[in-house]
């Protein structure tokens, strides 16, 4: 019975996160970023599909394609940060510059056996997706007061 509890007090810890998504602003140079959970994360021959929860319960998911291209050294528009510690959720973190996008971090599982992780079927077809993209812009219904 009390695992039981427990598996239903971290399912509920976990639809509530989207509450907590941080939006953090620094007043001197305009910089600032937006970071939330990540529900599952495809590596994908041009880069990375995203998805995340949105909204206040977590309720909806919107999708997210980052370009293999941003997480070289030449572009250093992303970076792929892996995690070792179990309690640290998945996230992704946009970061902006006086209201342009910079650059994105993923903060990932470092096993891809972890169900963070997931895998395109291989006669998926989604590279007009990875084209043209210049920003993130994570959608959010979490509103500012």
């Amino acid at each position: 019975m009390k695992k039981l509890f427990f598996v239903i007090l971290i399912n509920v810890a976990f639809a509530a996160l989207p509450v907590f998504a941080q939006d953090a602003q620094d007043s001197e140079g305009g910089f600032y970023y937006v970071k939330v959970p990540i529900a599952k994360i495809y590596p994908y021959a041009k880069g990375y599909v995203v998805t995340y929860n949105v909204g206040t319960y977590g309720t909806e998911i919107d999708t997210v394609y980052l370009p293999a291209s941003w997480f070289s050294t030449k572009e250093n528009k992303g970076a792929i940060v892996h995690l070792k510690a179990t309690p640290v959720v998945p996230n992704i973190t946009v970061y902006y510059r006086n209201g342009e996008f910079d650059h994105v971090k993923l903060y990932v599982r470092e096993s891809y056996s972890d169900p963070s992780w997931g895998y395109m079927p291989l006669q998926t077809n989604i590279d007009d997706r990875f084209e043209n993209v210049t920003d993130v812009s994570l959608k959010l219904s979490v509103t500012k007061e």
